[in-house]
């Protein structure tokens, strides 16, 4: 099975086209690379993707054989797409463990939350696994965070919450 796949996608501002009919397959396991000079519509199809709400969609976009377009932003994420950001939010008294054990439960809707043992035992797995130290996990989300300490941190994200498509 393909675990994206979209079929004459189109992606508009208001009446302005953006993205114009794009057909594409990604199967599990391979990288895929879009690429195009500024404003050829690629944070346009990423954001779609997602479900940003002041852009409007037509065509198919099926992950895992399942639309995504009648999906929310959260169901969509549920449904295992993942979207890195650009420029990353800080954000101020959310750590970076309580946003990922968030983020994680958000995924498991319809099962239990992850018990903290659990989660602390994968967390510093992880962390271990990226050569990211423990103090890491303690700190505010992004808030004061290096360029490459944000990149760790969408490692981390990605690796704790094993997306079927990750948008880079």
């Amino acid at each position: 099975m393909n675990t994206l796949e979209l079929k004459d996608l189109k992606i508009k501002i208001g009446e302005k086209n953006i993205v114009k009919g794009i057909n594409l397959v990604l199967k599990e396991g391979e990288i895929t690379v879009i690429m195009g000079p500024n404003g050829s519509g690629k944070s346009t199809l990423a954001n779609g993707l997602m479900g940003q709400p002041r852009l409007n969609t037509e065509g198919s976009a099926l992950l895992a054989g399942k639309d995504l377009l009648n999906l929310s932003p959260d169901e969509r994420s549920r449904q295992g797409l993942f979207l890195s950001f650009q420029y990353p939010e800080e954000i101020s008294g959310v750590t970076v463990s309580s946003f990922l054990r968030t983020a994680i439960n958000a995924r498991r809707a319809k099962e239990n939350p992850i018990r903290i043992p659990e989660y602390i035992k994968i967390l510093n797995e992880k962390m271990k696994l990226l050569n990211i130290p423990k103090e890491f996990a303690a700190r505010y989300l992004n808030q004061g965070f290096s360029g490459g300490e944000k990149k760790k941190m969408e490692m981390l994200q990605l690796s704790m919450l094993k997306p079927k498509v990750a948008i880079l």
